[in-house]
């Protein structure tokens, strides 16, 4: 019976180790590992991307129908395991890497998305060993949320920029790696107004809480990657950047009350909490909410 790899992660004991659930049916997980192995005779029921973030001297990864490789691995190197397909790997040294690991339907629902044909069967290629610098931009930033997830222990991190991440992942991986041919469709650049302004107004009403792509999409009819290819032609950024910019202004304009606390401040204009809003803060405007308030 075909194995989840997160199953078969759970069973090991690594230095250190981290998950984050971004999108139905994907998870991007971090390890630091202790030397050993994964066997999955059966086949794995999720599709699990490997990537290497430290040197191994010696990493030996079998893949049905994908070859075998035996050798050294290097920071930026990547396999590829499909769902259902058996196989096995072993690793000889300390190492530390990222594992995005999704279900087929995950592709699917993308490609669904995108308009592409042949959504309903995709076939991912195995890949044992290679190099890709688009995919190693998108493991980096994968990485970098984690990272500060952990550093300001504020959960998983900004929930509509993961998602779109996921969703930049989810097109490379059809264009580079699948058997599919993207199917021509009529391009309109941006919006149309009467869909901007009711979207817009969605997000003001709701910055306090959770926003998704699925559910700003939802407002206007379409899918959470047109929707989000659409929005950026009639605004000039990403929907997440966006949110995040309506959050700061709306913090700034709480600041101005002295009574009120930044923590309070902070949960009312959607962050996780006060360090969250600080460290957003900071990056848009250059200094801190605190430094920010005693300048006016």
């Amino acid at each position: 019976m075909p194995v989840n790899p997160l199953d078969l992660f759970a069973t090991k004991p690594a230095i250190a180790r981290h998950s984050i659930p971004i999108d139905p049916g994907l998870t991007v997980h971090y390890r630091h590992d202790l030397p050993g192995g994964l066997d999955a005779p059966q086949g794995l029921s999720h599709h699990m991307l490997t990537f290497f973030l430290s040197q191994n001297e010696r990493q030996v990864t079998h893949v049905d129908e994908g070859g075998e490789y035996d050798g050294e691995m290097a920071p930026g190197d990547f396999y590829l395991c499909p769902a259902g397909r058996s196989a096995f790997t072993r690793w000889q040294s300390i190492d530390k890497t990222l594992h995005i690991v999704f279900e087929p339907e995950f592709l699917s629902r993308v490609a669904r998305e995108a308009d592409w044909v042949n959504a309903g069967r995709i076939e991912l290629r195995p890949v044992v060993k290679t190099r890709d610098r688009k995919l190693e931009n998108l493991v980096q930033l994968f990485l970098t949320e984690i990272e500060q997830s952990v550093a300001s222990d504020q959960g998983f991190g900004d929930k509509l920029y993961l998602e779109s991440l996921a969703s930049i992942l989810g097109i490379h991986l059809l264009r580079q790696y699948c058997n599919l041919t993207p199917a021509s469709r009529p391009y309109v650049a941006g919006l149309a107004p009467y869909q901007l302004k009711q979207v817009l107004e969605y997000i003001q009403a709701q910055l306090s809480q959770e926003l998704s792509l699925d559910r700003m999409a939802a407002q206007v009819g379409l899918s959470r990657s047109h929707f989000a290819n659409q929005f950026k032609q009639a605004m000039g950024v990403a929907p997440h950047q966006y949110v995040s910019q309506q959050r700061i202004e709306k913090a700034k304009q709480a600041l101005r009350s002295p009574q009120r606390s930044i923590t309070d401040i902070a949960l009312e204009c959607g962050f996780a909490n006060q360090s969250h809003l600080t460290k957003v803060f900071k990056k848009q405007t250059g200094t801190t909410p605190r430094a920010y308030r005693q300048q006016l």
